[in-house]
Formats: C-alpha cells, structure tokens, sequence
C-alpha cells in the first residue's frame, strides 16, 4: 500500500487560486486546484490523497490530454486494422472535450454532451452511440494514465430496420439502374453479401471447377464461400458477367481482374445510383442492406439449418443472426397453418377412437 499523508491547502502570495500539497511515499506532490473556494480545494484534495492511496494518482506532467488520447486511439485503430474511421466522431467529440485533460472527462460532462447533443443538436441516439463508443474507447486506451475511467452511459437505439425484397421489388429496380451495377445488385439479392464485399471480389476468387465464390477477407476478418453448384441462377449470372468483362478486355486490350467494375476497376460506391433506381420504382428508402435481411429470411424459409445459414451470411453470433432473422408475414402463416394441422389431425383422432 502507498503511504500517503493528509496533505494541505495553500494560497501562494499574489494567486487567486488555491493549491494542495501532500506526500506520496515520502515525495512531494504539488498541484493547484484552478479554484478561488477552499472548499472546493479541499475535495479536491480529498480525491487527489484517495487516487494516490489506491495506486491511481498520476503526476501532473504525465497526465493525458484529449489530444493524446485521440492520438493513442487512432494509432490503435491502425493496429487493429479496423475499416471505420473514426475522425468525423472524434471532430464532434473535440469540439466538446478537446481542451480537457482526460481526468477532467467525468459522468457529470458525459451526460451534458449527451444531452446537448440530443437536445440542441437534434441528432439521432443512434449517431450519439457511435460517438460516445468511440470516447469509451478512448478512455479505455488511456486507462493507464488516468485516476480511473468514467462510466459512459450509452442511449438505447432500437433502430433495426424491418424491409424485405421480394422477386417483383428486384425486378422493379433492375431496369433504372446502370448496366454496369444489374447484376450487382442482383448478385447481391441472390448472396445477401454486403456491398463492399461484393465491391473487392476478382475473378481469381471464382473457382467455376468446384463451383464455389471466395470471399477472402469479410468484415468479421473470416473468409467464407458461397457455392453456386445447385444454384442456376447464380452461375448464369456469374458466366453472363464473366463474358461481358471478356468482351470489355478484349475492345480495351487490357485485363479486369474485378467481378464488377466500372471502366476496368472494381466499383467503389453504388449509393447514388441505387438511390435514384428506387425512387424511378416508387420504392423511396430502401437499402440494399435490405437485401441481406432477405438472403437470411429466404435461407430460413428454404428449410436451412441456422448453423449452416450462419456460415453462408458470415454472420459469427447467434444475436446477430437473430436481429436480421425478422419474422416475416409469410413464416407466421406457416407457422399457425402448422398448428391448424396439429389440431385438426387430433380432432380426427379423436372422431375415430371416442375413448
């Protein structure tokens, strides 16, 4: 255990601030308070002598900055390799935070930036999350030169969105968009891959001997595959696609190595287009995430095992799969027209043998 004395307010001549004193194992500590109330110095001093008792008092000079964490947290996010940035988020957060030192980023301020933020700034729960995730990060990173880590108290979102798209909506939206991205997004109704996903696919990742898709690097940094060897559709679609592209190399004398490009390189983007696709067939607000929602509604009607379903969407946990497995209208029917079954078998039974 340290060995910490009581410790001592002060006001040095010509200060309107007091300052505190106090020894930790037998080395004098100095600090002021940045208040003019005794009071206020003396709880201050209190929590300084208790941080020091229980082996979490920084000095002053090794105490980190908001800037310093953000700095430790976007080095780890370099580390992790993590596909998100986080800057917009740390930009917001700054504006608030940035001249703080990390000790001075408490419950109390936490829950006054969630306020403003709701309150005057109107922004969704579902943004504020993804900001205060990142600050908790922070906190976390910066743990070892901090007193201890505040609590973030992070807004309940429920925003999980419920579409679906059924045969006729795809063949809706197919005619209004550019050649280029039609079997795109049909690939895309047909796998439920997400877009970028589908985005970094090459032709390298196509074996047409054992059937199979490759996808080599997804977001839960598993690979997985999709075979389209019972699949007709999906191997029409792949062959189609891979005569165009020959057709492309051979009008530019060059190799496309990309699945789905854009002029020779993998497309990078298909918002705008899709956007104004669903609009043309009255379907404003659809997401093409829609379309993975329906690739695990579909693996479900088909009968599939869920253990197998998850191997094919790439989803690595049961709460997730179950968040995008939305019972649909479909499902319940078939579910009360099992149990009309059920009952009307046994009351047949019980017509035939009344004991």
């Amino acid at each position: 255990m340290p060995s910490v004395s009581r410790g001592t307010v002060y006001r040095q001549k010509g200060t309107r601030n007091w300052s505190i004193k106090f020894y930790l194992d037998g080395e004098l500590k100095r600090e002021t308070t940045g208040t003019a109330s005794q009071e206020e110095a003396l709880a201050f001093l209190r929590r300084r002598v208790e941080q020091a008792a229980r082996g979490r008092y920084t000095d002053v000079g090794r105490r980190v900055s908001f800037d310093e964490m953000r700095g430790i947290l976007i080095e780890n996010y370099g580390f992790k390799k993590n596909r998100s940035d986080p800057r917009p988020h740390l930009t917001r957060l700054g504006e608030f935070f940035g001249a703080m030192l990390g000790e001075e980023i408490t419950e109390e301020r936490i829950a006054e930036y969630s306020r403003t933020r709701l309150d005057r700034d109107r922004v969704a729960p579902a943004t504020l999350r993804r900001e205060l995730a990142v600050l908790k990060r922070m906190l976390r990173l910066a743990s070892p030169r901090l007193p201890r880590v505040p609590l973030v108290d992070l807004p309940r979102v429920d925003n999980a969105r419920q579409g679906f798209f059924e045969e006729e909506d795809l063949q809706a939206v197919l005619p209004h968009l550019p050649p280029h991205a039609r079997r795109l997004v049909e690939f895309l109704y047909l796998t439920g891959w997400r877009s970028s996903e589908a985005f970094r696919l090459q032709w390298s990742d196509i074996d047409w001997k054992r059937q199979t898709v490759l996808l080599r690097d997804s977001k839960n940094r598993e690979p997985r595959i999709f075979p389209f060897k019972y699949h007709p559709r999906l191997e029409d679609l792949l062959r189609r696609q891979r005569e165009e592209v020959s057709r492309w190399e051979r009008r530019h004398a060059r190799l496309c190595p990309a699945v789905f490009h854009w002029g020779g390189r993998a497309m990078k983007k298909l918002r705008r287009s899709w956007q104004s696709a669903c609009r043309a067939a009255g379907m404003s607000g659809r997401l093409l995430h829609d379309f993975r929602r329906t690739a695990v509604r579909n693996l479900i009607r088909a009968g599939v095992q869920q253990p197998i379903a998850m191997k094919i969407t790439g989803h690595k946990t049961d709460s997730i799969f179950r968040r995008y497995l939305i019972v649909d209208e479909e499902l319940l029917a078939q579910a009360t027209g099992a149990v009309a079954d059920y009952l009307g078998e046994a009351s047949r039974l019980r017509e035939l043998d009344p004991r």
